[in-house]
């Protein structure tokens, strides 16, 4: 991201002008630091569409990516499932917070600066991602559980098998997590194994209807 780009933020906002989760809002607002002040740039109404088919969904999100243009630092209340990983795959910086004022602006930016976004793309994510392909995601938990041995396989996994839509899951893992055996009924998703030829071990996990 280029250094200027610091100076542009949106923040989405709901009916109430309060920051919202991403569903909620009503409108987004993208401020620019100007002389050592943020100013109001653009107000632009929006109410995202997340019913449907799941291409229409992915249209509408892309649809106000582009409107964001060229900003890519947005905060919101929260933001989860299909809008999260989309964004964070056309390289958006994701800040969730729970209020909202212009001192906060300074504050993300001093973080961001601190910590050069360049790097922080090559952090070992902590939720599978989707690859080219829609629909299949990624996810090397042996590598996560190398670098963040606090977050356990349950934390990092059970949110997306809860909601996120997905068609199929390609899971790097030493073993296959016990908990899949006592769960995947329930959830109606099932896995095969697969050995590479590097030795790794990948557990391909699937609906239990669409299991390949």
């Amino acid at each position: 991201m280029k250094k200027e780009n610091y100076d542009l933020m949106a923040v989405f906002f709901n009916d109430m002008d309060q920051v919202s989760n991403f569903d909620e809002m009503t409108h987004w607002v993208l401020y620019a630091k100007e002389k050592e002040s943020w100013q109001k740039s653009k107000d632009f109404p929006c109410k995202p569409m997340l019913t449907g088919e799941l291409m229409m969904i992915r249209d509408n999100i892309k649809n106000i990516i582009n409107q964001l243009d060229p900003c890519r630092i947005i905060i919101t209340k929260s933001m989860t499932g299909i809008p999260y990983h989309t964004f964070d795959k056309a390289g958006f910086i994701i800040c969730e917070v729970e209020s909202f004022d212009l001192v906060l602006l300074d504050a993300i930016q001093e973080d961001l600066i601190a910590t050069p976004l360049e790097s922080a793309k090559h952090m070992q994510p902590e939720a599978p991602v989707e690859t080219d392909s829609p629909g299949d995601f990624f996810f090397d938990l042996n590598q996560l559980q190398k670098n963040s041995p606090e977050i356990s396989s349950k934390m990092a996994l059970l949110p997306f098998f809860k909601n996120m839509p997905f068609l199929s899951l390609d899971l790097v893992c030493e073993h296959v997590p016990p908990w899949f055996e006592k769960n995947f009924d329930s959830m109606n998703l099932t896995y095969e194994i697969v050995k590479k030829n590097d030795g790794t071990i990948h557990a391909i996990v699937t609906h239990t209807e669409c299991k390949i």
